[in-house]
């Protein structure tokens, strides 16, 4: 006995071996008295956990006008660039940039003394030719005058004309008037100046009807027309309601966006263009459910919808955006009537079976009562 104390003394693994042998045989033992007093009848082999509770609100559906939301500027309707026909002198001015005038008003006044004299010598030689004619008249039915010279003579009288009214047409043109009713928006000469022709003089804008230009996509130009109603919001806050009066036929090259006009009718020319504009153009009618963005969810594909729920269980219907205002989002795709989750729909998903509570039916009907046409 001593001699086996020894050996196991100066092996160590032996003792190690033994420790491992004595545990397992204890926790073994254990386990097996344990199922001995466990009752088969009272395992539950399908637990069941307690389902989750949600809020559900019932919505109707409105009918609404979708629309597209695009973003431009104002313009004015025409712009004329006014140019020096004759040459001349900058001798007086009648209106001050800014200035509203009317198709036909007076702008400024070019010094046109040459021309007025050269215009009464031309007068006096028209007479001096219509005598010449007469003459020739008369002479020609007494056979002392040839057809010839009769010819000559009418070809002078009516290269007399020509020239008297070139000369009138200048001393007209002397006189530079409005073409249309607008505002003098930039005036580049001042008394004293002397022009020639084609030199800038004014430029002359038309802010009745004002013009809100913008680009919309390809998908959206289909369901555009002409004289269809828009509206547009300024900066300033100011709503300005208008019609369509063009469409592009061709898109931008750039861009592949349709250029599209709104007129809206500015008779005071208070509004002013260059302005940024919001532009809300209506397309077709859609069914649509009022809801606040906060019960909005996406779906495992990324699909944004709202989560409902049909006979105890939520379906996830994926939505979409007919427009928004101050209220809320419209949305479209769940029908005329729908049961959405307010609450709870973070913690569910597609197919489960939820507990559903109901909330204020009167104020669910209060946030679908009124839609936005």
């Amino acid at each position: 006995m001593t001699v086996v104390l020894n050996k196991i003394r100066q092996q160590p693994a032996w003792i190690a071996l033994a420790i491992v042998i004595l545990l397992g045989l204890w926790i073994a033992s254990g386990m097996l008295f344990a199922d001995d007093k466990v009752n088969p009848n009272q395992v539950d082999k399908h637990p069941v956990s307690p389902l989750v509770k949600v809020t559900v609100k019932h919505f109707t559906a409105n009918e609404v006008n979708r629309e597209i939301t695009l973003y431009g500027r104002t313009e004015p309707d025409r712009v004329a660039t006014l140019r020096a026909e004759v040459k001349g002198m900058v001798q007086e001015i009648f209106v001050r940039e800014g200035q509203f005038v009317k198709q036909g008003q007076k702008l400024l006044q070019l010094e046109n003394t040459d021309a007025n004299n050269r215009l009464a010598s031309a007068k006096a030689m028209l007479k001096q030719r219509e005598i010449e004619v007469d003459g020739a008249k008369s002479l020609g039915k007494q056979g002392y005058q040839s057809p010839v010279n009769l010819a000559q003579a009418t070809a002078s009288l009516e290269a007399a004309k020509a020239d008297v009214k070139i000369l009138e047409l200048a001393v007209t043109k002397a006189m530079i008037v409005a073409p249309f009713d607008g505002v003098l928006n930039e005036r580049f000469v001042e008394v004293g100046d002397l022009l020639k022709d084609g030199d800038d003089i004014a430029t002359l804008v038309d802010l009745d009807p004002l013009i809100i230009s913008a680009n919309v996509t390809q998908t959206n130009v289909q369901g555009l027309q002409v004289d269809q109603e828009a509206a547009g919001r300024m900066v300033s806050g100011d709503i300005l309601q208008g019609k369509v009066r063009y469409i592009s036929s061709v898109s931008d090259l750039g861009t592949n966006t349709f250029k599209v006009e709104v007129a809206v009718p500015n008779p005071d020319q208070h509004q002013l263009a260059g302005m940024s504009t919001e532009l809300a153009l209506p397309l077709q009618k859609a069914w649509a459910i009022r809801i606040t963005p906060s019960v909005m969810a996406l779906d495992e594909q990324g699909n944004l919808g709202v989560k409902t729920v049909v006979n105890e269980h939520v379906k996830f219907v994926p939505i979409d955006i007919v427009k928004s205002d101050s209220q809320g989002v419209w949305l479209s795709g769940m029908g005329q009537q729908a049961e959405v989750i307010i609450l709870g729909h973070g913690f569910v998903r597609d197919g489960d079976k939820v507990e559903v509570a109901y909330s204020d039916e009167k104020n669910a009907d209060n946030n679908t009562s009124q839609a936005v046409q």
